[in-house]
């Protein structure tokens, strides 16, 4: 088996705390549908973050998988998907306060590929960058344009 890892970085002009706030907000993030291509349901709190299943299409195929999210005691988290054609892969996001309204957000995912999605690493990699640049600006236009706030 074989990994590959993608990194993306985006600046948002809002405090970090209400930036780390909207990233692990998944309960908002399935009543406002967030991402267009990425839903999210089935949210269960945890102490230290929660669980919720994510569906999305992967060349043309359903895929789901369920996600455990937890808050790191740096103030980031990380998203691991625990079960599904998924399971292994693990999303890292990191804030950095660029000012009291600017905040640096940076992701790397860590796939592992099975199967033919070896073969596919290049395609794969290119998805994955485009993916989180495409969530990021979502991101972006939740917490600056609608003016997420925390439940």
């Amino acid at each position: 088996m074989s990994n590959i890892a993608v990194k993306s970085e985006k600046v948002i002009a809002r405090p970090i705390d209400e930036v780390r706030s909207q990233f692990v907000d998944f309960a908002h993030h399935e009543r406002a549908g967030v991402h267009k291509g990425f839903q999210v349901s089935n949210v269960r709190q945890s102490g230290t973050g929660c669980t919720y299943t994510g569906r999305r299409r992967v060349f043309g195929m359903l895929q789901e998988d369920e996600f455990e999210v937890r808050v790191n005691p740096d103030g980031g988290s990380t998203m691991r998907s625990i079960s599904g054609p998924n399971v292994g892969t693990t999303i890292k996001q990191a804030f950095q306060s660029l000012g009291p309204a600017k905040t640096l957000v940076r992701l790397e995912v860590d796939m592992p590929l099975k199967g033919l999605f070896r073969l596919l690493a290049p395609l794969m990699r290119v998805g994955i960058q485009q993916d989180l640049k495409s969530a990021l600006e979502e991101d972006r236009i939740d917490l600056e344009e609608r003016g997420y706030t925390k439940s």
